[in-house]
């Protein structure tokens, strides 16, 4: 098996734990003052990554090395942290209303239907049959989980 096929169990385990961790701590101070404190510790930790590859690129991968100035932003560079506000705001929200289970099984559908369009219509990455069959089976729990009383 190859090792990177680990990394999104991993992310998708932290996620939860993120969410789960934010809306605890969203219950005591409020979820404005935890977005805050998120992102504010998330900015140290980029400035600090960004320190790290500008002064020591041989630590880590290609994919990772400054390739343009920050000068070429363009416009659109906006979305990703606009969608990470919305994450971080949004699942401690919808973990408290709806519970951890119901919400990742609400995500993981989304995620594969919103995947599968990109592909087709960004990547030129067509769909198949399995893709298809487990976007389906992804459907089907999201059913089943929504009828759930709990």
């Amino acid at each position: 098996m190859n090792l990177i096929m680990l990394l999104p169990l991993l992310i998708g385990s932290v996620g939860i734990l993120q969410g789960t961790i934010n809306r605890h701590v969203a219950t005591h101070i409020g979820v404005a003052q935890a977005t805050l404190i998120s992102n504010a510790v998330t900015v140290l930790i980029c400035i600090a990554f960004y320190a790290l590859v500008k002064s020591v690129p041989s630590l880590v991968p290609d994919f990772f090395q400054v390739k343009a100035p920050l000068t070429t932003y363009k416009w659109w560079f906006i979305f990703p942290p606009l969608f990470g506000f919305c994450i971080v705001t949004g699942i401690p929200l919808a973990f408290a209303k709806l519970g951890a289970v119901k919400v990742t099984v609400l995500l993981v559908a989304a995620q594969m239907v919103t995947s599968v369009v990109w592909d087709i219509f960004v990547e030129d990455i067509g769909l198949n049959m399995m893709k298809f069959a487990g976007i389906l089976c992804a459907l089907v729990s999201v059913v089943l989980i929504t009828l759930s009383k709990n």
